[in-house]
């Protein structure tokens, strides 16, 4: 995945470097910047292309909410060339068409989140990994208003390149609330097939290169 702000840059390097190579200069300078263009440009191509990662869900993307709290297994790769530290974070996200259900995401409401490692100790939200390593993680995602039942929630969840801040991946996951509560702990089983209506794993993975 190359980046836009890298492009840019190596672009206007190669302009540069093109104006001074058709200058009126001697055939050893010219030689000189040839050289320098070619070099600096392929450095900058090499670094963009190593910073990319894959991000996925070990299971279904969506989840009936059980009155306490949700749970999802992310796995995230490093498919760059080099070693990278990624930044995780997840926050609320309506920016698809439609809700698992086919229902419309303008009533979505908002969910708490937090990140944990896969043994269950709080996650510093940082991840160092060598080029095809692999690392799990959770997040949970609990209610924030008690009032707001019979409706769904999407939560983003995005990793970010530390060394090509512009490289990053997302997917995203999905947590239904049922209407009421039964006479013990947790909610009713809502009326509507989910299976039927939804694509499980990676399908509402988006990535991004700006």
């Amino acid at each position: 995945m190359k980046t836009k702000s890298t492009l840019e840059k190596a672009v206007k390097f190669v302009s540069n470097c093109k104006f001074i190579f058709f200058s009126k200069k001697n055939i050893f300078s010219k030689n000189i910047f040839n050289l320098l263009c070619l070099l600096i440009t392929s450095i900058a191509f090499s670094q963009s292309g190593s910073c990319n990662s894959e991000i996925t869900i070990d299971g279904e993307n969506y989840q009936k909410y059980n009155g306490f709290e949700v749970s999802f297994l992310l796995q995230v790769k490093n498919t760059g060339s080099n070693t990278d530290t990624y930044q995780l974070s997840a926050e609320n996200f309506s920016n698809f068409p439609e809700n698992p259900d086919g229902s419309t995401t303008k009533s979505n409401v908002l969910m708490n989140n937090r990140l944990e490692s896969k043994n269950y100790a709080p996650l510093n939200k940082t991840l160092t990994l060598s080029p095809g390593e692999t690392a799990e993680f959770y997040v949970k995602l609990s209610l924030a208003d008690i009032s707001n039942l019979d409706q769904w929630n999407g939560t983003s969840v995005t990793v970010t390149s530390t060394t090509c801040p512009d490289s990053k991946s997302q997917t995203v996951v999905h947590t239904y609330i049922p209407p009421k509560k039964t006479k013990g702990i947790g909610f009713t089983v809502p009326s509507l097939d989910l299976k039927n209506n939804t694509t499980p794993k990676t399908v509402s993975a988006f990535y991004y290169s700006m």
